[in-house]
């Protein structure tokens, strides 16, 4: 009868990107986090892809980024967001009502905290649970299987860095640094708009920063170079220009140590006893920036730790979620019949 009402959701709610997982069919969506929203009416035109398209295109839309810095800023739009999804994916447009898992950040406050749990239970969660980012990556990577093993986890999304250390099933320490892709894409618009005078589109330096853009080099590496387009800031023409991968490195040196920094932050939180054990485990990097070339190389370099890259889909934390889901729900089935929210800071034993 539960399965009636809606299948167990997991959802990782990205300030760029929101996943969802439905138990049975795996990972059904990847769409941006933005609404399209009349100017003039206030009505909701569009959400996704189709939202972001009608970018700049049309004067009388606005859009709208609900999820800032990995939680609910604007409440009514978020529950938008996470109705409209749970009603379209579960073909059930009015009586789906799913035990949902939300992924969130290790220091979410009490403020976002609420606003994340209005906008869920309004978008028709039956049972709620919150996962910090970084124990639902390493679930989803198959980390914590083995036993009482210790994990590093750096998730790097697009506003939100996420370090935790997980060790003997717990989150040991963990450290948020309001810094990611987004963080890179305004340096190197900034950097545009400086020394050559253009205005650029923050997609048209994420294009080119996945195009080109790659962490200072050791040795000799081959000059990439992406073309792109803006507005010229004196004139108002459109203009084209040639970026490198000099031009890049030049412009995301900042927020690039500033992750690092993140990362180094996240690891001195570790009592001596588990600082030692840290040397043979390594940090595995998960979340859709942490896709930048070199970036393991640096955190190798500044910490004296080995960094790989774990999940290059950006999947990882969404999939372990529900797994988080799964396996607490059979060990407590009472909570299913509480609204309260449930905050995991454990993980849970398979």
């Amino acid at each position: 009868m539960w399965d009636y009402a809606g299948r167990d959701t997991a959802i990782d709610l990205g300030s760029a990107t929101v996943r969802m997982h439905v138990k049975d069919r795996g990972v059904v969506c990847r769409e941006p986090s933005l609404l399209a929203r009349s100017r003039r009416t206030g009505q909701i035109l569009a959400l996704g892809v189709p939202a972001q398209q009608m970018a700049g295109r049309n004067p009388d839309v606005t859009l709208v980024r609900p999820i800032r810095e990995g939680a609910p800023t604007e409440t009514d739009e978020a529950e938008y967001l996470m109705r409209h999804l749970v009603r379209t994916h579960h073909r059930r447009h009015y009586m789906a009502r799913p035990r949902l898992v939300m992924t969130v950040p290790s220091g979410m406050t009490s403020v976002h905290y609420r606003a994340l749990q209005f906008s869920a239970y309004q978008a028709g969660a039956r049972r709620l649970t919150l996962v910090p980012t970084p124990i639902a990556a390493a679930v989803g990577m198959g980390m914590t299987e083995a036993g009482p093993e210790i994990a590093v986890i750096a998730d790097i999304g697009a506003e939100v860095t996420d370090v935790g250390v997980i060790a003997f099933g717990g989150l040991v320490t963990s450290h948020t640094a309001h810094v990611g892709g987004t963080s890179l894409d305004r340096s190197i618009v900034a950097l545009v708009r400086r020394e050559h005078g253009v205005s650029l589109s923050l997609a048209a330096a994420e294009s080119a920063k996945v195009a080109v853009g790659a962490v200072p080099p050791v040795g000799r590496h081959p000059m990439r170079q992406a073309m792109v387009e803006g507005r010229d800031v004196e004139s108002g023409l459109p203009r084209r220009l040639v970026l490198t991968t000099a031009d890049v490195q030049r412009a995301i040196e900042g927020p690039v140590a500033k992750i690092v920094d993140a990362v180094r932050t996240g690891l001195g939180g570790c009592s001596p006893e588990i600082s030692g054990e840290l040397l043979n485990v390594g940090v595995t990097l998960t979340g859709g920036s942490a896709r930048l070339p070199g970036l393991e190389r640096l955190i190798r370099e500044r910490t004296g730790l080995s960094a790989w890259l774990g999940d290059d889909t950006g999947d990882a934390a969404v999939i372990g979620a529900a797994d988080v889901l799964r396996t607490a729900g059979a060990q407590h089935p009472a909570r299913d019949i509480t609204p309260r929210p449930h905050l995991l800071t454990t993980v849970p034993q398979y």
